[in-house]
């Protein structure tokens, strides 16, 4: 008997997420070899597929929700649609992509399903082999592993900067699947304010390259070096819980274990010390460059390639190499 997975895809604004992508094509990759597994998708709101051609893997099947009331996130209107396509496909397991969103959805998910719920997911071969999950704890100094009790299961999967971009020949099938019971759930409050990224400003989670400072930035002005450098490199700047904390920085580009999980090709840390629960947020990094004053800094024990001095110091000289190397392409 074949058992199904459902996949939610998250979008935002029309844009289906990079870590949903990954994360898609990567459980198809898997369940290719498993031919007792069948893998669904789920996606809610409208959304621009035809962006997403060459980039969505094709040998699976995808119900599309188009009803504008999915366009934005609701969590009691997505948990309820998710619970419902689960029972209809008969899903004994769940995947989401480890997401600001996912982090809120899951629970409420969970509760209403009776599901196990395994976050922050690490390996999702584990997750085909046995059901089992592998974690970090302690903010990633260890790795822990988990089995679900119950018979459904509810995953969220880090993104990882290690595996490639493929691209596919063709588009999967997209089902429509008509919805109608959205009407049941009540609003308990309302829109009144919505706040979104500056236009053509990057997502910190979505980007392949990201420059993130700290504390050793030591003001709000020093962080338009990182921008400048994020912009010369085609990537987004991130901070730490104490640059954000000290209003430097918005939340939305928060890095660590309180904040988002990143995963770009690149990470550049400028004056970040690398407390452990700042490393549980780049645990997914590809190549980590750190530039810090302190050369006994934990940066450095993670770092691919270090420079000691003052960030204030490197930073313009980086800027004008790398300036100079770009003008001469």
């Amino acid at each position: 008997m074949k058992q199904t997975a459902l996949f939610f895809l998250e979008q935002r604004e029309g844009v289906i997420r990079k870590a949903s992508l990954q994360l898609w094509n990567r459980l198809l990759a898997l369940s290719s070899s498993e031919p007792s597994f069948r893998v669904v998708a789920l996606l809610a709101g409208a959304a621009n597929l035809d962006a997403c051609n060459g980039r969505l893997a094709a040998h699976g099947e995808l119900l599309h929700v188009s009803n504008e009331l999915f366009n934005r996130y609701h969590p009691e209107r997505y948990a309820q649609l998710i619970a419902s396509v689960a029972d209809r496909e008969a899903a004994t397991s769940i995947f989401f992509a480890d997401t600001t969103l996912s982090r809120e959805l899951s629970p409420k998910l969970s509760l209403m399903l009776h599901a196990s719920l395994l976050s922050g997911c690490t390996s999702l071969e584990r997750i085909m082999q046995d059901g089992a999950a592998s974690r970090a704890l302690y903010a990633g100094t260890v790795q822990g592993s988990f089995m679900p009790l119950t018979e459904r299961h509810l995953y969220t999967v880090l993104a990882s900067s290690t595996l490639p971009s493929a691209a596919y020949s063709c588009s999967p099938i997209i089902h429509p699947f008509p919805y109608n019971e959205v009407e049941m759930v009540h609003d308990f409050g309302m829109l009144l304010k919505l706040l979104t990224m500056r236009q053509g400003a990057l997502d910190v989670a979505e980007a392949s390259v990201v420059v993130a400072g700290g504390r050793g930035m030591g003001s709000a002005e020093a962080f338009g070096m990182l921008e400048e450098l994020a912009v010369l490199l085609g990537g987004a700047v991130g901070a730490t819980r104490q640059a954000v904390d000290a209003g430097w920085r918005p939340h939305s580009e928060q890095i660590g274990q309180t904040g988002k999980s990143i995963a770009p090709a690149l990470y550049v840390a400028c004056g970040i010390s690398g407390s452990p629960q700042h490393f549980a947020g780049i645990s997914g990094a590809g190549t980590i460059v750190a530039l810090n004053s302190d050369p006994h800094a934990p940066i450095f024990s993670l770092a691919h390639y270090g420079l000691v001095g003052d960030v204030h110091q490197l930073l313009p000289k980086l800027i004008f190499l790398l300036q100079e190397c770009l003008q001469k392409k």
